[in-house]
């Protein structure tokens, strides 16, 4: 009798819990490039120097990348040296004497204040006297020729107070005041004058440097999302806020609203040209509009499409984040608009604007042919690129081979893929396969040159969505048995037994969080034993080759850092598990172990690996059973080679990554050769290059990298 595509029905309740979380944020179009913070460098107009934050490079839901530009946004580099944050939406700001000091700021929601002295090539927690580590928004006001000080608010609503050469944070409003927001004169250096917004509307100023606060005025009865404030005396003061936009002519002790001809619904951006008092250039942008331009003070408006969609896959005021200008806005005329759509530039005031990519041609996934030591043969997949690349020189040099992968419906989009892995009990060549993150999974048998590719249809019955895959595991027999397990964003866990013909949910497992992670016993054949993570940081485990799973209870008492939602574990199974019964997870909060086949977990104390580092990726050599080696990917840390002791305890540890954290690299992927034994070759991919060692990573080498 011929296998159904969906085996197993799902409840009514089940299908209603799944439509109640399907409003909940999820990854944006195709490609994603969010932007969740954007940083200016004050020479702007000289240096074309930019800071962002944006979202792993990984499918699997990794944490909240920094990437630099210092060409307007043509080229990016990803800056993770010391930046081990776990929350995600990270805010940036840059020093306003950056050309000098080379100073930026980043804010995290859980993290506190990392802080660089190096144009963000490292990165340094700064976080002493903050009560809090939710931090909302951070204002920097230029003091003088080389001074600063800097303002801080946070989640509950505290003020923080910090000098450049002070080191410590000073509290000076505590949470009862509820600060909101602050805004700080463009004269800061001569009259020393910030605003405060309270959640009732209550303002407050300040004018010797935000020591002592004043109440000035209240509006009440609305919702406040920003503030820009002018120079002069007295100064101007624009709220941005659920009703509109309210205005003050008297440094705000009165407010009018000015609704002019903006829509009726919230507006989320207000952002002052330098030059206000001379050219009177305001710009703002509400729910679903962006951008909007005045040059009369706010009393009428104009409406420049930039480009940004609301992609209606995050929260209304997240779809536009950030709107700034220029520092140096009467030379470059340069405004900026982050957004969940991208980043989106204007370089003639406001009127004209253009989408800068940040994630072009990322590597997602590498995997070593089974005979890399005589074939040298890898295959990458990327995202928003090409698809799928081949080498045959161990990653030098790089070539697209895509034919019978699965085109976009538009011709003009680029051709995704999010992971490929080998079959390794082939008999001659061997099988690959790679995954596309809309429902296709595709098999070569000549070494990634052609593809044939199965698309797998939506299942109404668990979820509205398409199948998006987040990760795959081979049966280590799959060319015999042709099983394959899939981890999705809101299917569960789906299994093939038949090559990707037909496909079962496996009951058991929630859908109502991504599956992130997923490893399989190297003696399947024998044990049906495979292992499943997902980011709401839960673990299950199946050993009876999928038919029944049992959450890890023992694994579900660990605390996690990070929000429900955001946690990222990476499984990684020993190659003598069927002796030794290791499985290793690497977390958001340290590396965990088991030597019982997960049935008892224990954290790795160890300060480089142990509880507040966050684990990328773990694997074991294939040499195990000799060298008793594993290596572990530390995010913002590096990369670092362990051995065990016949205890599974840690008995040498090495940091290899040093050096490539000191270029701004660090591993989405890496993965260490099927004959590491022989040639100890590791190769690595980050962003859109490959590197290699061939000492056990004690060395580095840029290998090539794959353009499209």
């Amino acid at each position: 009798m011929k296998t159904s595509f969906f085996q197993y029905p799902v409840t009514l309740f089940a299908l209603l819990i799944l439509l109640c979380i399907s409003s909940n944020k999820i990854h944006a179009h195709n490609p994603h490039d969010m932007v969740f913070g954007l940083g200016i460098s004050p020479n702007y107009a000289t240096d074309k120097t930019l800071f962002l934050s944006t979202d792993a490079e990984a499918t699997s839901d990794q944490y909240t990348n920094i990437l630099r530009s210092s060409d307007g946004g043509a080229t990016w580099i990803r800056l993770p040296n010391g930046l081990d944050n776990v929350f995600a939406d990270i805010s940036i700001r840059v020093s306003p004497n950056y050309g000098t000091d080379n100073t930026v700021f980043a804010t995290t929601k859980g993290d506190g204040v990392y802080q660089s002295v190096d144009q963000g090539n490292s990165w340094q927690l700064s976080n002493t006297g903050l009560f809090n580590l939710k931090v909302k928004e951070l204002t920097i006001a230029k003091l003088g020729n080389n001074d600063y000080v800097v303002f801080l608010t946070t989640m509950n609503g505290q003020l923080y107070r910090r000098s450049r050469t002070e080191t410590t944070w000073t509290r000076v409003q505590n949470s009862t005041l509820g600060i909101q927001l602050v805004a700080v004169s463009p004269s800061f250096t001569t009259d020393l004058t910030a605003i405060t917004v309270n959640k009732t509307g209550n303002l407050q100023k300040s004018t010797d440097g935000g020591f002592t606060w004043n109440s000035i005025g209240n509006i009440a009865g609305t919702t406040f999302h920003d503030i820009a404030m002018s120079g002069g005396n007295p100064k101007e003061v624009f709220l941005a806020t659920a009703d509109g936009i309210y205005y003050s002519n008297n440094t705000g002790a009165t407010f009018t609203l000015k609704p002019a001809n903006l829509p009726l619904e919230a507006i989320n951006n207000v952002s002052l040209s330098p030059n206000y008092l001379t050219d009177r250039t305001v710009f703002c942008t509400s729910l679903t509009k962006a951008v909007y331009k005045s040059t009369d003070g706010g009393d009428s408006w104009t409406y420049h499409a930039s480009g940004a969609a609301v992609t209606g896959q995050t929260a209304a005021l997240e779809e536009f984040s950030e709107l700034q200008v220029s520092n140096t806005f009467s030379a470059d005329q340069t405004v900026f608009l982050s957004a969940y759509d991208g980043l989106f530039i204007s370089k003639d005031g406001g009127i004209t604007w253009a989408q800068k990519q940040t994630r072009r041609n990322l590597l997602t996934g590498v995997a070593l042919s089974p005979n890399f030591i005589n074939d040298q043969s890898v295959i990458a997949t990327t995202y928003f690129g090409g698809g799928i690349y081949t080498s045959t020189d161990r990653g030098a040099t790089w070539t697209m081979d895509r034919t019978g992968w699965p085109v976009p419906n538009s011709l003009s989009l680029p051709m995704s893929a999010f992971d490929v892995n080998f079959s390794q009990n082939q008999s001659g060549s061997p099988t690959a396969v790679a995954s596309r993150n809309t429902g296709h999974i595709g098999f070569s048998n000549d070494f990634g040159q052609n593809w044939t590719t199965k698309f797998i249809p939506k299942i109404t019955e668990i979820s509205p969505f398409a199948v998006y895959i987040n990760a795959f595991v081979l049966s280590p027999t799959f060319e015999t048995d042709r099983e394959i397990y899939l981890g999705t964003r809101s299917h569960g866990i789906l299994q093939t037994l038949d090559g990707g013909n037909s496909w079962r949910w496996l009951r058991g497992v929630p859908t109502t969080s991504h599956i992130v992670s997923l490893a399989i016993s190297p003696n399947y054949a024998n044990d049906r034993t495979a292992f499943a993570a997902n980011r709401a940081g839960k673990v299950w485990r199946t050993t009876d080759g999928g038919n029944s799973w049992l959450q890890s209870l023992r694994f579900d008492s660990i605390t996690l850092r990070g929000l429900p939602g955001q946690q990222h574990l990476s499984i990684a199974v020993s190659p003598q598990f069927a002796t030794d019964k290791l499985v290793f997870i690497g977390t958001s909060n340290g590396l965990y172990r088991s030597k019982n086949g997960g049935n008892v977990w224990t954290t790795m104390t160890q300060n480089h690996i142990g509880p507040g580092n966050a684990i990328h990726q773990v694997e074991f050599s294939p040499n195990f059973s000799n060298d008793r080696l594993i290596f572990v990917n530390v995010h913002g840390k590096g990369l670092y080679k362990i051995t065990l002791n016949n205890q599974g305890n840690i008995a040498t540890s090495k940091n290899i990554g040093t050096s490539l954290l000191q270029e701004n690299i660090q591993f989405t992927e890496f993965r260490l050769s099927p004959g590491f034994a022989l040639d100890a070759t590791i190769l690595g991919v980050a962003r859109d290059s490959t590197y290699i060692s061939n000492d056990g990573g004690l060395t580095w080498t840029l290998a090539g990298k794959v353009e499209w």
